[in-house]
């Protein structure tokens, strides 16, 4: 039987690889929570029809463990985004 891992990492319909980058802040400033911010040339691989939304996920940082996590994909229009987006928070 597979490891767990291994198991989720087959089954995942969208994968994305990216070293997090500083967003703008507000996550942490404003909200309390701490994003992981994928950088533009990862949200620029996006399929042009890539659906824009909220997606449960996993995520593995820096080679560790794999932890649940959630990702907005898309503008957020409450700051007026102009550019689209790819901002997590490991739950």
């Amino acid at each position: 039987m597979p490891s767990f891992e291994s198991w989720v990492m087959s089954q995942l319909l969208y994968r994305f690889h990216g070293i997090v980058v500083q967003g703008f802040g507000r996550g942490s400033k404003q909200l309390g929570i701490p994003t992981a911010n994928l950088p533009e040339s990862v949200v620029d691989q996006l399929p042009e029809r890539f659906p824009t939304g909220i997606y449960l996920g996993w995520a593995n940082v820096g080679g560790g463990d794999v932890h649940k996590m959630v990702m907005s994909v898309g503008w957020n229009p409450f700051y007026n985004n102009t550019k689209k987006s790819m901002v997590g928070e490991v739950i």
